[in-house]
């Protein structure tokens, strides 16, 4: 039984011996990993009663400031941050949106740029914008995003009636692109 007991052993290491390779952990040295995150910020559909006051007078500007969900730390790493908007408008009205950065005391430090603007009666429109790459410690330090819009007055002074069954969806999220290497 010692014998048996031997012999398997003695096979089960001679298998595991010629099996396995030595590890060179040098090759560690020089990796590069390259990914992207995408952080959404803000979804929303606005109605005709949102661009009303409680008298019926046309609001011409809505202000959504929110955390932005981005935090710094790895703003060494990365390479690329792009903004994207996603609209669809069925509203006879352009509408301009201006999207603001701020600090944690609500301090602008930053306006991305250029405005997104959303034709009337769109469909579906997907706007990019790439922050240049001096800019990105500014943005990845952000802690509020401002998404300012603006309605254009209509061509024949009507103002929008609350029956009106229009829709302006906007959807915003941000990719950041990440390069991390190690030497």
């Amino acid at each position: 039984m010692k014998n048996a007991l031997f012999g398997y052993l003695f096979l089960i290491v001679c298998c595991f011996q010629s099996c396995t390779k030595a590890v060179d952990f040098d090759q560690i040295d020089n990796v590069q990993i390259n990914t992207n995150y995408i952080v959404t910020q803000v979804f929303f559909n606005l109605e005709a009663p949102d661009f009303l006051n409680e008298f019926g007078d046309e609001l011409n500007i809505q202000s959504n400031l929110i955390e932005t969900g981005i935090s710094g730390g790895t703003d060494k790493y990365l390479e690329k941050i792009v903004f994207n908007v996603e609209t669809k408008n069925e509203f006879s009205r352009t509408f301009n949106v201006t999207i603001n950065l701020f600090d944690a005391s609500k301090n602008l430090i930053y306006t991305l740029s250029p405005t997104v603007v959303i034709p009337p009666n769109s469909g579906a429109l997907t706007t990019q914008i790439e922050i240049p790459k001096k800019d990105i410690g500014l943005v990845i330090n952000a802690q509020y995003i401002d998404f300012l819009l603006f309605m254009s007055s209509s061509s024949d002074g009507s103002i929008i009636s609350p029956s009106d069954p229009s829709i302006l969806n906007f959807k915003s999220y941000v990719e950041l692109f990440l390069n991390y290497t190690t030497e």
